[in-house]
């Protein structure tokens, strides 16, 4: 390899070594990776032509109305009603609230999904005594392949549904059914691995149906709401968003655009409070984002990404399935790894690639990835932000530590069946 390959390997193993070390925050290490591309490979025009602004200001658009939604109580109110309707079931529980977390990430960052999925847990699993860590499990990895199922449901597939100009429908279409069959084979796996756990609560709550019923009157989902006028404009703002991305084909307004109007439609009229939810949006993993599209585009730049389509392409033996299959699994696997948004923003221009040079169809080859992606970010507690956020917020209630063993052993398990099923239903689909 030329020098410069060398140098901008150099820089994406370092960068996203200090990223899978958590020494060092992933944003700084974003940066730090970008200044290094910049100081050594790219010039100004190269910076500004691999940073991919659609991503970056329809996240930020999106941060912006989830956060007047989230300000307005409207998660914890969902969830109480959520709570009441299965009147505390454990297995109900068990078959409600993942479904709740997937059909949310499907819409809603997975991180904000369960940041109140995982705290409402905890507060339902102490009422009725049961450990909540199953369903918490449970809910992180429906919530990842609820993401998969629309291009708005997890970071990674922002970045490939930008990067390659696809529609929120085309995302719904392919990788939606998919997901949601997945979904189903989730939720019985779980079920069954924590069976023990579920029925044995279950069973205790059946005596007592007294006791039950205080505690289900004990919740108020009405209280939940922390302000009536955010609670409406946050949702007005979100069905804008919903509505507009659906109808892309009649109006073909850009994911950036939609996401940035529905943040207007809740800045301009949810009032003074707006300054607090803008204050609380995440500007750090948007930071994150941008350093990471130099990083790769540094990659791309000197054509380190072109030699890794080839590898693919040379592994399969040009066979579609086989690619395919391929692409998925070390989809999966690497996601499992790493965080699934770097690797998302790795592999889109390998895609690439393999279409231009290579004769593979495009459109195959970003289901799988992004089916890989958000699914193998499941098998272990760092393989999604939604893991990590999950994860920090029961030690941080319990004080309890969740040893890796403990979560690989019921969640990589998961992840595998799930996207053995994917294989197939890509098989059938498109080849």
């Amino acid at each position: 390899m030329a020098t410069q390959q060398w140098i901008a390997l150099g820089i994406f193993l370092l960068s996203y070594g200090l990223i899978i070390s958590e020494k060092v925050n992933r944003t700084i290490a974003s940066i730090l990776g970008a200044v290094l591309a910049f100081i050594f490979i790219l010039g100004p025009k190269e910076l500004l032509h691999y940073e991919n602004w659609e991503t970056i200001l329809f996240v930020f658009g999106m941060m912006a109305v989830i956060e007047t939604m989230n300000s307005s109580g409207f998660f914890r109110w969902l969830g109480l009603h959520s709570a009441r309707l299965v009147r505390l079931d454990p297995l109900k529980l068990f078959i409600l609230f993942p479904f709740i977390a997937a059909f949310l990430s499907a819409f809603v960052d997975s991180i904000t999904v369960m940041l109140f999925m995982s705290t409402l847990t905890l507060e339902v699993g102490g009422i009725i005594g049961m450990n909540p860590l199953p369903l918490i499990l449970a809910e992180i990895c429906a919530a990842n392949i609820g993401g998969a199922s629309t291009m708005v449901g997890d970071p990674p597939n922002v970045i490939l549904g930008t990067y390659f100009h696809l529609s929120f429908m085309d995302f719904v279409r392919n990788t939606g059914v998919i997901a949601w069959i997945g979904f189903i084979v989730n939720g019985v796996f779980f079920i069954w691995f924590f069976k023990k756990d579920i029925f044995a609560v279950r069973a205790r709550l059946l005596e007592n149906p007294r006791w039950v019923q205080e505690q289900i009157d004990t919740l108020h989902p009405h209280e939940a709401i922390q302000d009536k006028r955010l609670f409406v404009v946050g949702l007005i703002a979100f069905f804008y968003v919903v509505i507009m991305l659906v109808t892309h084909h009649i109006t073909h307004l850009s994911v950036a655009t939609v996401a940035l109007t529905g943040a207007l439609i809740a800045l301009l009229t949810g009032g003074k409070k707006m300054g607090g939810v803008l204050e609380r949006i995440d500007y750090s993993t948007i930071v994150f984002f941008a350093g990471l599209f130099i990083i790769v585009g540094a990659m791309e730049h000197v054509g380190l990404l072109q030699i890794a389509a080839s590898i693919v392409k040379d592994a399969s033996g040009g066979n579609l399935f086989v690619a395919l299959s391929l692409i998925l699994w070390i989809s999966s696997i690497g996601s499992s790894i790493v965080d699934n948004v770097p690797f998302a923003a790795t592999m889109a221009p390998i895609l690439k690639h393999m279409s231009e040079s290579f004769g593979f169809p495009l459109l195959p080859l970003v289901w799988s990835t992004a089916l890989g992606t958000d699914i193998g970010g499941n098998g272990t507690p760092i393989g999604a932000s939604a893991n990590v956020v999950a994860v920090a917020t029961y030690e941080r209630v319990t004080g309890k530590s969740i040893g890796w063993g403990y979560y690989c052993k019921a969640c990589y398990p998961a992840m595998m069946v799930v996207v053995i099923v994917c294989n197939l239903l890509i098989y059938w689909f498109y080849v």
